[in-house]
């Protein structure tokens, strides 16, 4: 199956290379700060063809300002919370990727500008995953599910996207997901959920064999209390990943006493929701986990405040989260 993808390396130039990774005992730890967020259906104001029909109504008023103004918005939440790489899910297109790069050039001083990126969508998707990183990215993989079987039609999935970065020695890998929703019926959608964890898992296993550390993020549509957890001696909680060989990784969402952070990143039906994850190995150190709710991007009810079309007010349904790591 076709796929969308690029890298912006440096100037903007095609880069990747094969990679040989250091042992664990010859990397100094070092110190990284990430974000991930579902930005909600962020289309630019060019007609494609693929977008959601809420974007092609003439009722909609859709247009070049309002997408300026959304822009605008989206680069004063990255101002403020400030990370050394941004994972985006629900991105139209790699353009926009340049458009949020240009922008924050103005914002940051040179050492924080953002001259690395990849983004991958599958054909004819209507929207994909990208990543923004102040550290080169020395190399991108993207996996994809492609499932035929004769009782089921395969919907559009989005691929997860391997992603090899590089900071001083050390090297560490971002695996970008963003799962299939729960549209349709949760029992109906989810087998192919469960087909992405099976590749998510299959590839943490050979990262881990290689010592290379990994952070998993995106919204995987999938609640943390979805996930079955091992509770180990000490209290603490690893989560398992189902695989052809499972994968164990540690979640932010439990603290040290095995109870789960307040507030969730999706606010839905009344219900707080915990889809959008940062997944983690043995050879990552978590320092913080932080969901931001601090900014005019929540709600006066406390709530992520969505965008909506027609007025050109709001920002997401889904409140962004970082975390900051040592690798």
């Amino acid at each position: 199956m076709k796929k969308s993808v690029f890298i912006i390396f440096s100037l903007f130039s095609l880069f990747s290379c094969n990679v040989h990774p250091k042992s664990n005992n010859q990397i100094k730890k070092t110190e990284i700060k990430l974000l991930s967020w579902n930005l909600e259906t962020f289309f630019d104001a060019n007609y494609d063809g693929n977008e959601y029909p809420d974007f092609t109504k003439t009722s909609s008023g859709w247009n070049q300002l309002k997408y300026e103004n959304r822009l605008n918005n989206l680069i004063s939440v990255l101002k403020t919370i400030d990370t050394d790489i941004v994972v985006f899910q629900e991105l139209e297109k790699e353009n926009q990727l340049y458009d949020i790069s240009n922008k924050l050039f103005s914002v940051f001083s040179f050492s924080k500008v953002y001259g690395y990126g990849a983004f991958a969508k599958e054909k004819d998707s209507a929207i994909g995953c990208g990543i923004l990183s102040r550290y080169p990215i020395l190399n991108v993989t993207v996996h994809s599910v492609c499932i035929k079987t004769k009782n089921q039609q395969q919907p559009s999935l989005r691929p997860i996207m391997e992603v090899l970065i590089k900071k001083g020695n050390s090297e560490f890998c971002i695996l970008v997901n963003h799962w299939k929703s729960k549209s349709g019926g949760e029992e109906n959608t989810r087998i192919w959920r469960n087909y992405q964890e099976t590749i998510l898992a299959d590839r943490i296993n050979k990262l881990s064999e290689k010592g290379i550390p990994f952070v998993a993020c995106g919204d995987f549509n999938k609640d943390i209390k979805e996930f079955e957890k091992i509770i180990n001696s000490d209290g603490c909680v690893n989560i398992l990943l189902k695989g052809s060989k499972n994968a164990y990784v540690t979640s932010p969402w439990y603290n040290l006493q095995g109870e789960l952070i307040e507030p969730g990143s999706y606010y839905y039906k009344k219900s707080w929701g915990r889809i959008d994850h940062f997944f983690y190995g043995k050879n990552i150190e978590l320092v913080d986990f932080t969901v931001e709710t601090n900014g005019p991007w929540k709600s006066s009810a406390g709530t992520p405040l969505r965008y909506f079309i027609k007025n050109g007010k709001g920002y997401s349904d889904h409140f962004p989260i970082s975390c900051k790591i040592r690798v």
